[in-house]
């Protein structure tokens, strides 16, 4: 198996899905590459692709012929635009919501 490059935006399990078929493949990734799963990965990062017993070969074909990567991360930016900062869901006792 080779390597593989980190695109922005992905994750572990990304990487899992797109590389194996499975999500669960995502601790075979984290082993071999000593990450933790939720782990931020850097673009441009090198992976070793691990020998996964959780490999789905019709999904990574998927990928591979549509040219496709699987990116969820959320940015800063888009976490922002996810969940507006207002209302009671975005408060933080003693701090933007004061007890008194």
């Amino acid at each position: 198996m080779s390597n593989v490059i980190v695109h922005q935006g992905q994750t572990l399990f990304d990487i899992a899905v797109q590389e194996s078929g499975n999500v669960a493949a995502v601790f075979d990734w984290a082993l071999k590459n000593n990450k933790s799963i939720t782990e931020e990965l850097v673009t441009g990062e090198i992976l070793e692709n691990p020998e996964s017993i959780y490999t789905e070969i019709a999904v990574t074909n998927y990928f591979k012929t549509n040219n496709s990567k699987s990116a969820t991360a959320i940015t800063k930016q888009n976490h922002e635009l996810i969940v507006a900062d207002e209302g009671i869901g975005a408060m933080i006792i003693e701090n933007t919501f004061i007890v008194g």
